[in-house]
């Protein structure tokens, strides 16, 4: 566990780190009523789905320090300013991540919302974790795949990545609705600057006059995310990414006229983190094949 950093004594050029024992103590009063081991899942994401265009999650296991309080349990001494937000709050000085997962000696698995990082004047004290319960985690049962390339979302996933331009954009991906894990973890350990995530669709069938179906109407939203990242600012790529939606639109109607209906803005603040997104629902028609 690397302790908290009280300050810096300067010797000639080099500065000897000097160490204090707030975590130590807050740990040892806790640890009267419970164990505070607990594994620490850290969220890796791996290749690409080709059909939903998200990252495969892994989990690497180490075993931490954590003061973890559960919502029936917030009559505990916490520490000021610390409250339970959620099913459970987890105080650790170790690094924990959103997107993490905890693991209690009785088998209880918590997924880590938000983190907050703690001080004491200029030195780090805790970080504090939102925990949400995960009741059937690791449940056995079966398990079903279904089969997705034939939907509206593919379809218009294949769309977009063939027709948006590669020198139009910086680092793009074409995926499905949001993913299981925060999209925050994308954008800071995969290299990416804009995410096009296709949203569930809405679907009008078109009648023929004797009422059997000759097409659909297509309702497909699409939101762009993106973040400040590498001196590119997440508004202008915001509306970057719109002037590329549309140019392809309008240049590549592939048999049938697209529209933009409707855009709504959605800007997002993760901590010191803005997520930049807009949502625009994509229309058109096709037939029954």
């Amino acid at each position: 566990m690397d302790k908290a950093i009280l300050g810096y004594c300067r010797l000639g050029h080099f500065r000897l780190g000097v160490y204090r024992d707030d975590w130590d103590k807050l740990a040892k009063k806790f640890s009267s009523f419970s164990s505070l081991d607990v594994t620490h899942r850290l969220l890796m994401l791996g290749s690409r789905d080709s059909t939903t265009g998200w990252y495969a999650k892994s989990y690497e296991e180490t075993t931490i320090e954590m003061i973890i309080v559960s919502r029936a349990a917030a009559h505990m001494p916490l520490p000021p300013g610390v409250y339970v937000r959620s099913d459970a709050v987890g105080l650790t000085a170790d690094p924990v991540y959103e997107g993490d997962e905890i693991k209690t000696a009785s088998d209880q698995y918590y997924q880590v919302e938000t983190v907050r990082e703690h001080y004491i004047g200029d030195s780090f004290f805790f970080r504090e974790c939102d925990l949400t319960l995960l009741p059937f985690k690791n449940l056995s049962g079966q398990t079903y795949t279904a089969s997705s390339v034939e939907d509206a979302r593919y379809r218009t996933k294949v769309y977009l990545e063939t027709y948006l331009s590669d020198t139009a954009l910086p680092n793009y991906i074409v995926a499905y609705g949001k993913p299981d894990y925060p999209l925050i973890k994308v954008f800071k350990t995969k290299g990416v600057d804009l995410v096009f995530s296709i949203g569930e669709p809405e679907s009008t069938p078109l009648m023929n006059p004797d009422y059997t179906p000759y097409g659909y109407e297509e309702h497909v939203p699409i939101t762009t995310f993106c973040i400040d990242k590498d001196n590119i600012e997440g508004t202008k790529l915001k509306w970057q990414a719109e002037t590329e939606l549309r140019r392809v639109l309008e240049t590549y109607p592939t048999g049938s006229l697209r529209t933009l209906d409707r855009r709504r803005d959605n800007d997002t603040r993760l901590g010191s983190i803005i997520l930049y997104s807009a949502e625009y629902i994509l229309n058109y028609r096709r037939d029954t094949t």
